[in-house]
């Protein structure tokens, strides 16, 4: 087989290349060998333009296309990650990367900015998309229904459905649907048995979404009512069957139903927290190139799942004594404490500014005098208010979040086989147990002994229990605990057999907290106490969720400013929001940077750095007691200008808007710093 090398392709054109190279051949690159063809080469000679443009680049094997794809088909991505492997190879060797202590050495005489890597790289995702358009018209598929009518009809594809039709309709579990999703999945994207299968093309090019490809060929599954309450029955039809009776038709309607209103009340709530978070987040301003020094880290249990949304941040490897960066393929660092560099240990002396070291490897990503705070909150508050927006599209087979205790609550409850209710321990059979509920969690506990049958009451309205407490032993050597029992914004309540209990026992008042207070004996141990409401965590919970974590209210001011570890914060912050969406350690790092405080006590409401105090603020003072710039760029102007705390208080921090509130004070402060 004949042997080009790569630098002798890149002295030719793309243009010249489409008429001049034909065939298969070996391609010889400056770090090996690939065996390839005329088109692969073709397409990689778009991002070689890079190459042309910078030539002391080496052309290395990742620069081809067949590096970039490995076993899958090309897709939607690819050419991003082909320019991509390129366009960092010219940036180390014209601009300059990061040395092996993590420190950024951009060379001295570098005469090639980020930015105009950037513009480069935009202008040969344009022309790829441009040229690639009419020269490959021919080769471009339709879908129409006999694509789908083929799948469906595949006997894999048809086995893998048949146990979800082999039992009654109301005893087809989440298990079941997942395991009928994966099945068919498997067969779709196995790349065998629908091998020239358009739509099973369109799947493995990752030209579609593939969930709701599934909802199209396999079983549409649970549906979710507007206030994502979950049907109890789910759809076993795909789209492509369609809907034959009256209910699985009422049933889907809700999804449009749902799309509709999450498109007014809860997508407005989305994006007014985002405006908030915006004008809050701005205050971390700066990115500095280089290391602060810092020796402050933050500690960090690392999963599986971590890797690839830590890729980029440094971490200090403790046997070597040396900063090294976090890459996905870092299978070694699973299970381990790894200690991270963090914008929120960052001892870079500006006020409003960290450096390119605590912020990790994305800062190469980072154009010139960009506002980091606000690229990571747009980063951030983008994905949550679009998918609150997407709900529809979004929302596939709804599954519920099965219970998991903690080992130190599995000494008093167990969970139930349906995974959605709680039982008490067998260990505490043969002790006396008294069960506590908050009087406000059941307002209407009274009620209980007046209607004619507690089966008749629907459990989730008559009592939310987010916390039920144990009295374990005899009076006065009672064993108290208080467990949590709400699972992803779903409080629990009291099963109907706990109820008709309560009606023959009757209960007891605590005189000092004013809960109630149950006497668990003659319970018949295999009934649940306690279930959930088969609830969907939807996507507008989820950005709630995320607002209620970051705003904060003043009642908790104490307990932020003093008792809230940052370092758990940023965790739970990272666990929250990854549950639905997929974002960078990174990013959630500077937004939770933004919402920390020196201390509230001492009205000092500035961005912490290691040699002070540090907490967490509560978003409603913290922008108040900062730049009135922002307070003055949201709403209540005149609790502002009222408010006493806005003349008293003159240690503020800057704000990219005060230009707009002081203009002159603005400018006659910058001429004498000379900036």
């Amino acid at each position: 087989m004949r042997r080009i090398s790569a630098r002798t392709l890149l002295g030719m054109s793309t243009e010249y290349l489409w008429t001049a190279l034909h065939g298969d051949f070996i391609c010889v690159f400056d770090d090996g060998e690939i065996q390839t063809n005329h088109r692969e080469v073709l397409y990689s000679s778009y991002a070689w333009d890079l190459l042309r443009d910078y030539p002391q680049t080496p052309i290395r094997t990742k620069h081809h296309v067949r590096a970039v794809l490995g076993d899958k088909r090309l897709g939607s991505n690819t050419h991003l990650d082909l320019i991509a492997s390129v366009v960092w190879d010219v940036y180390d060797v014209y601009v300059g990367g990061y040395a092996e202590d993590g420190t950024c050495v951009p060379r001295a005489d570098a005469t090639v900015t980020l930015d105009m890597l950037a513009k480069r790289t935009y202008e040969i995702t344009n022309e790829m998309y441009n040229e690639l358009s009419y020269r490959l018209e021919e080769y471009v598929v339709s879908l129409d229904i006999t694509d789908f009518i083929d799948v469906l009809d595949h006997p894999k594809i048809i086995e893998a459905k048949k146990p979800l039709f082999s039992v009654p309709l109301d005893k087809v579990t989440d298990k079941m649907l997942e395991d009928s999703y994966q099945a068919v999945g498997a067969v779709i994207k196995g790349g065998v048995e629908l091998k020239k299968n358009p739509l099973a093309l369109a799947a493995r090019a990752g030209t579609v979404k593939f969930d709701q490809l599934l909802q199209c060929v396999s079983a549409r599954g649970r549906v979710t009512e507007i206030d994502s309450n979950v049907f109890e029955l789910p759809i076993l039809r795909s789209y492509t069957e369609g809907y034959r009776n009256f209910r699985d038709s009422l049933v889907e309607s809700r999804s449009a139903a749902k799309s509709l209103i999450f498109s007014k009340a809860p997508l407005q709530q989305a994006e007014y927290f985002s405006r908030r978070l915006q004008l809050m987040s701005m205050n971390v301003q700066h990115l500095h190139k280089g290391d602060c020094g810092s020796t402050k880290y933050v500690k960090w249990p690392m999963r599986k799942s971590d890797l690839g949304r830590l890729a980029g941040k440094f971490y200090l490897d403790e046997k070597e004594n040396k900063l090294k960066i976090i890459r996905k393929k870092d299978d070694h660092l699973i299970g381990k404490t790894v200690r991270l560099r963090s914008v929120m240990r960052c001892a870079h002396p500006d006020p409003v500014g960290v450096c390119s070291t605590c912020f990790g490897e994305l800062a190469n990503s980072v154009p010139d005098f960009t506002n980091i705070g606000h690229m990571c909150c747009m980063l951030l508050t983008e994905k949550s208010s679009q998918s609150v927006l997407s709900v529809k599209h979004l929302d596939s087979s709804a599954s519920i979040e099965a219970i998991v205790l903690r080992d130190a609550d599995k000494l008093y409850l167990k969970v139930g086989t349906d995974d959605n209710s709680y039982l008490m321990a067998d260990r505490l059979k043969d002790l006396p147990v008294k069960l506590v509920i908050a009087a406000e969690s059941a307002p209407n506990l009274n009620d209980v002994n007046e209607i004619d049958d507690p089966d008749n009451l629907n459990i989730a309205r008559f009592s939310e229990l987010e916390y039920v407490g144990l009295l374990v032993g005899e009076y006065g050597k009672a064993e108290g605990v208080d467990i949590l029992t709400a699972v992803s914004g779903r409080k629990a309540s009291m099963t109907h057999s706990l109820l008709h209990h309560i009606r023959r026992v009757g209960w007891d008042l605590d005189t000092d907290t004013g809960n109630y207070v149950i006497d668990m004996r003659d319970w018949d141990w295999s009934l649940p106490i306690l279930a959930l409401p088969l609830k969907h965590f939807n996507m507008s919970d989820h950005s709630r969720d995320i607002a209620k974590m970051l705003e904060s209210s003043v009642k908790m001011m104490q307990d932020r400013d003093k008792n809230v570890r940052p370092d758990d914060a940023l965790i739970e912050l990272y666990d929250l929001v990854n549950s639905k969406l997929d974002v960078n350690l990174t990013v959630l790092d500077v937004v939770l940077y933004e919402a920390m405080i020196v201390s509230a006590e001492d009205g000092d409401y500035s961005l912490p750095k290691p040699w002070t105090d540090e907490g967490l603020g509560v978003m409603s003072l913290s922008m108040l007691s900062r730049s009135l710039s922002a307070t003055m760029a949201f709403e209540d102007h005149r609790e502002a200008i009222t408010d006493p705390i806005s003349f008293i208080s003159t240690n503020r921090m800057d704000h990219p808007f005060d230009v707009a509130l002081c203009p002159r004070e603005v400018f006659e402060h910058l001429e004498r710093v000379g900036a």
